[in-house]
Formats: C-alpha cells, sequence, structure tokens
C-alpha cells in the first residue's frame, strides 16, 4: 500500500510534470486531465463515485481516506478529517510526495542532527529504559510525540498535519487548513443536546453497523484488536473477524492488569470466538522494535505490540480495526471526568471506569485540589483524535480504521448533557448498553484496560537502528 509522486525523481509511471510509482493496495483512476490515487474508503457515498464524478467532494467527506489529485503541473493531496494516514513531503529538489519514508532518497548529510540530539540526550543511561511507572519515562515519550506527529528528523521532510491539505500549484507548495478540529471540539462542548439515552444509543449504533458494513464489503481479510478495553470490544462486535489480537505486556508491574483481559477472553469464548492472546516482552523491547519498524518517526510508541502482532502474522490482513478515538469521543481518560467533578467529591470516582487508567497505577486527583474553570478549552484539547490507527498503519503497510472515526458520531457525546456526560466518563454507560441491547454481551471489565506500556527504548532505536535501515 505504497506510493510515490515526484518531479525530480523517476517513477514507474508519469503523467505531466509527475511521475509515480504505487503498488497494488493504491487505485488510480484517470479522465485524460487528470490522474488520481487514492487509498481508503468513504461513507456517505462510495469513493470512486466522488473521484470519478466531482472530486472537490472528498475535501468534506467521512470516511478513512488518502487521495492525490495530479494534474499536469500542479498537485493536491487530500486526507479524511482524521488524518488516519502519514503522508511525506519532501520538498529539497522540488516535490516529492509519499506514504513510505523508506522511498525517499535520504542520505546522512539529511539528517538533521540538533533533533537527534536533542532527544537522544534525554535517553540517559542512568533511567530504566522499559519502566512502565516512571514520570521522566513519560516526560520524553511526550515530547517525542509532539515533535514527531508531523515533523521529522530530515531536512526538508514533513508530514501533512492535522486538519490540511497540500497542494502544489505554479511551482509553489503549500498546506491550506481544510478543517479546525478545536474548534469543532470547542463548539460541541459549548452544546447542550436535548436526547434520549436511546436516542444516542440508536444513533451510534446505527452509524457503526452503517461504517462497519461498508468495510465488511470492499474487505475480505478483517484482523481486529481487542487490546484496548471496551472501545475495541464493541466495534468488534459489527464484525465477524477472521482474527482477532490481543497482547498484555510481560512485566512484573502490570500483573493486575491481566484478570480483566482473562475475563473478556473467556467471554468471547462463551461465544465461540477465538482471540489471538500474546505477551509482548517488554525487556526485548529493542529486538522487537528494531525487526518490526520500518519508520523512525513512530509518534504513538505504545502501538509497538499490536504492529509486531500483525507483522508475525501468517498472512496480512486487508484490513485492521483498531479501537481509536474511543477515549476521546467517550472522554474515557481522568482528566475528562474529574475536570467537571468538584473537588471534594473526586474521591468517590477513584474506582470508576475513568477513575484509573487501569488497577496498576494508584489514583491521584489530576487537578490537585483545584476547580477546573476553563474544562471547555481543555476538553477541546483533550478531544484531539489521537492518531494511533496512523503509526500501525504506516508501519504495517496494513489499512489501519475504527468505526469511532466517523464525523457524525465522534462529536455526539461532546453536545450531549453534562449527566450523560458523566455516565459516559465514569460507567461507560452507553457503550455498556450498546454492548447489551444490541449483541447479549455484558463487559465485565471494571477498570480501563492497561494495555498499553511506556518504553524510551523505542525511541533510542527509532533514532539509531531504523533510521539506518532508510538511509541510502
Amino acid at each position: 500500500m505504497k506510493f510515490i509522486v515526484s518531479d525530480n525523481l523517476p517513477g514507474e509511471n508519469s503523467f505531466g510534470k509527475w511521475n509515480y510509482t504505487n503498488d497494488n493496495g493504491i487505485h488510480t483512476w484517470g479522465d485524460g486531465s487528470k490522474i488520481i490515487l487514492w487509498l481508503g474508503y468513504t461513507i456517505d457515498k462510495d469513493i470512486e463515485e466522488i473521484i470519478q464524478k466531482d472530486i472537490q467532494q472528498i475535501k468534506n467527506a467521512n470516511g478513512n481516506f488518502c487521495v492525490v489529485v495530479l494534474h499536469k503541473d500542479s498537485m493536491e493531496v487530500y486526507l479524511d478529517y482524521f488524518g488516519q494516514t502519514k503522508v511525506y513531503y519532501d520538498t529539497r529538489d522540488g516535490l516529492t510526495v509519499t506514504n513510505n519514508i523508506g522511498s525517499l532518497p535520504l542520505s546522512k548529510s539529511d539528517i538533521n542532527t540538533a533533533s537527534i540530539n536533542r532527544f537522544m540526550q534525554g535517553l540517559g543511561d542512568n533511567m530504566p529504559m522499559y519502566a512502565c511507572k516512571d514520570p521522566m519515562n513519560m516526560k520524553w515519550i511526550y515530547e517525542w510525540n509532539n515533535f514527531s506527529q508531523d515533523n521529522t528528523v530530515f531536512n526538508n521532510v514533513s508530514s501533512i498535519p492535522r486538519d490540511y491539505c497540500l497542494k502544489h500549484k505554479d511551482e509553489k507548495t503549500s498546506l491550506e487548513r481544510l478543517h479546525d478540529t478545536y474548534a469543532k471540539n470547542f463548539s460541541s462542548f459549548g452544546s447542550n443536546e436535548k436526547m434520549s439515552d436511546n436516542q444516542l444509543e440508536d444513533i451510534i449504533h446505527q452509524c457503526m453497523e452503517q461504517h462497519s458494513t461498508i468495510i465488511k464489503k470492499n474487505n475480505h481479510n478483517i484482523c481486529s484488536s481487542i487490546s484496548e478495553g471496551i472501545d475495541s470490544t464493541l466495534q468488534d462486535q459489527y464484525f465477524n473477524a477472521n482474527t482477532r489480537l490481543m497482547y498484555h505486556p510481560k512485566d512484573s508491574t502490570t500483573v493486575e492488569e491481566l484478570p480483566p483481559k482473562a475475563n473478556l477472553i473467556e467471554q468471547y469464548k462463551d461465544a465461540g470466538k477465538e482471540i489471538c492472546f500474546d505477551l509482548f516482552d517488554v525487556t526485548n523491547i529493542d529486538t522487537i522494535t528494531q525487526q518490526n519498524i520500518c519508520d523512525p518517526m513512530l509518534s504513538c510508541v505504545d502501538t509497538v505490540p499490536t504492529i509486531w502482532q500483525v507483522n508475525n502474522l501468517s498472512q496480512k490482513p486487508d484490513i485492521l480495526i483498531y479501537g481509536s478515538y474511543g477515549d476521546e469521543m467517550f472522554m474515557h481518560v481522568p482528566k475528562f471526568l474529574f475536570a467537571r467533578i468538584p473537588p471534594p467529591h473526586r474521591q468517590r470516582y477513584e474506582n470508576t471506569y475513568g477513575g484509573r487508567k487501569s488497577p496498576a497505577r494508584p489514583f491521584a486527583d489530576p487537578y490537585k485540589g483545584e476547580v477546573v474553570k476553563d474544562w471547555q478549552t481543555r476538553f477541546a484539547e483533550m478531544a484531539l483524535p489521537n492518531r494511533y490507527g496512523r503509526d500501525i498503519q504506516t508501519q504495517t503497510g496494513v489499512l489501519t480504521t475504527s468505526l469511532y472515526a466517523d464525523r457524525r458520531i465522534f462529536n455526539l457525546l461532546h453536545r450531549a448533557t453534562m449527566h450523560q456526560q458523566l455516565d459516559s466518563m465514569a460507567d461507560v454507560g452507553i457503550q455498556k448498553r450498546i454492548l447489551k441491547n444490541q449483541f447479549d454481551f455484558n463487559f465485565q471489565t471494571k477498570f480501563k484496560d492497561g494495555a498499553g506500556y511506556e518504553c524510551r527504548m523505542v525511541i533510542k532505536q527509532l533514532l539509531t537502528n531504523v533510521i539506518g535501515k532508510i538511509i541510502k
């Protein structure tokens, strides 16, 4: 599922000033005046109809896609609202656009040593490299995540950021804003739509059912990840997946997090469904990263176990269903919950689904007893979709999607009443009721799943051995 388009590099095909190469995972269509390359799908209208009849509709389409429009001397690159494909653009000698950084002719002279040194200095030998609960560990990981989202460690090479499309015209390359996710989130939290719980659940269920039907129509070998707790458990019910994956970090500090997953596996067994469960050896993270990561700009380092699992499958799936955007849509993390709870009452939510990230992490008030006056602003920022799926797709070459990446429902709970939001934050009520009412599935996991881990050793490998893989 790779493509590269360039006005200065050779390619297998040419159109106007552009040379381009793509594999079988990329679709193409042309009408003489333009050539269009694309991957993915749209929800409300078939993507092929949009491409062939009115390409301008792609700007506001709902789905998971990357579309490259080539005119003889200009180019446009469009991503879906959630930015689920990582696309690099290289402006060193003209313009080259690709979704595979390894396709670029990069050498040691292209490395930005200042960026490398900045992060390598934070990986001192005196700090544990695979500790799960180390604050310094997390500090550097958050900095790396922020940097690597749309920047790279190579000069003049970046990726198209959230909310933007890339345009090249009259020999000039620019980014043009199409969306404003933050503003959309902010206005949604400022609303207060009067909808019953049943109405909310029906809309979410109907949209997820339609979305899944489109995915099932276009993909035969479907793989579903179940390591993201209730989000992945709910969306998995909409698929008769060929493979279901779950992992758990093999580390003494995560022992308490295992029983909820064991319960979930038993529930699936009782329903006649199998889950491929793997223990992920955190202490061997350097070797696993080196063997499975092909792009050094991996932002979400806790996706390595899923990447490892997908890469080890005997046959690559057509698509991976991953639980991205559920946390932001349903507001699961503690910072959402406690921002709406007055300080004297926060302790009572300690043992709720949204109170702690996992049983292995002690309860702590994220706001330290302070009243959150600007909760709407904070919520708008915290609800910006984390693009985990984009990283998995980049590293595995498998289209990775989520039923929560749907503009029709993503902000639905954000516009709901305070009571409905608290029900979702503390008790995952809406998702539990959909599971029960639509699929007769009683979700029993009390706490938010602790499937993730934090590991600076991943970053160290990214900046050394993984970079070495793509240097020509």
